[in-house]
């Protein structure tokens, strides 16, 4: 009876419409999975499901896991995500919200996501001080010593986290950088806790920055806002203080972008 069931409701939906629920169903597991998992999810028959998979595997839109029996998202789809975010980022509006929150801390500000291992800036806007750190939109900076790239991490399943943190070069930039994964766990688990994250000197010494999570709709975290400052002009202390403000200005940016 299910299966009639989902072979009528699969029969009134166009293709771009069953694409997009596989893909949906794909995009939110938080583990590869197999053909049958996501016919279920899909609410689709496991044919239908196959003939997709296999046409958006062709076009790198999905790519099966090492055991070759899961799926996940592909490098294409990944490039597009990444390519559609930067563009709503860049809009006057999005920017304009970012300004503000500059004009008000002294201090640049960015927006960024998680992208092939490392943190990507989606856009940025740098404030008006002589001495500052200058990046770049497009800029990438490490996962495990920026306080954006441990927000990003910490939410991910502790499997997945660690699988991560195992594939990459974990650099010891000062003597503040975490490179121990069961101090990286705690470090996690109080990010989640207080849903911010703080950077204290372990990229650059003598670099502070504070990170509040941008979410989505189903409370997904998707990208980061951060600002952030040498530790002369901006304590701990005034940087956390900061903290509502940029939950206020993650808020807006979340409205604008349609999330």
């Amino acid at each position: 009876m299910a299966t009639k069931t989902n072979d009528d409701a699969d029969s009134k939906m166009t293709a771009v419409q069953k694409a997009a629920r596989l893909l949906q169903a794909i995009a939110s597991a938080e583990e590869p999975k197999s053909l049958a998992d996501l016919a279920e999810q899909a609410e689709m028959p496991k044919p239908s499901v196959h003939r997709l998979l296999l046409q958006l595997e062709d076009v790198g839109f999905v790519q099966r896991d090492l055991s070759g029996r899961g799926y996940t998202v592909g490098a294409s789809w990944l490039r597009l995500s990444v390519d559609a975010l930067v563009a709503q980022a860049r809009q006057p509006i999005v920017r304009g919200i970012m300004q503000k929150l500059v004009d008000r801390v002294k201090e640049s500000c960015n927006l960024s996501v998680l992208q092939n291992h490392e943190v990507l800036y989606l856009e940025r806007v740098e404030c008006d001080w002589p001495l500052r750190m200058q990046l770049q939109s497009g800029s990438r900076v490490p996962i495990h010593a920026t306080a954006s790239g441990k927000l990003l991490i910490a939410q991910m399943s502790e499997k997945n986290r660690r699988a991560l943190l195992n594939s990459i070069h974990r650099e010891k930039f000062t003597d503040t950088t975490i490179v121990d994964l069961d101090e990286m766990e705690e470090e996690c688990r109080l990010i989640r806790k207080n849903d911010l994250s703080m950077n204290k000197e372990e990229y650059h010494r003598g670099l502070i920055g504070v990170s509040v999570p941008l979410r989505r709709s189903d409370n997904t975290v998707i990208a980061t806002l951060s600002i952030h400052a040498p530790s002369f002009r901006m304590s701990v202390e005034t940087a956390l203080s900061y903290a509502p403000l940029l939950k206020e200005s993650a808020k807006e940016i979340v409205a604008e972008l349609g999330l």
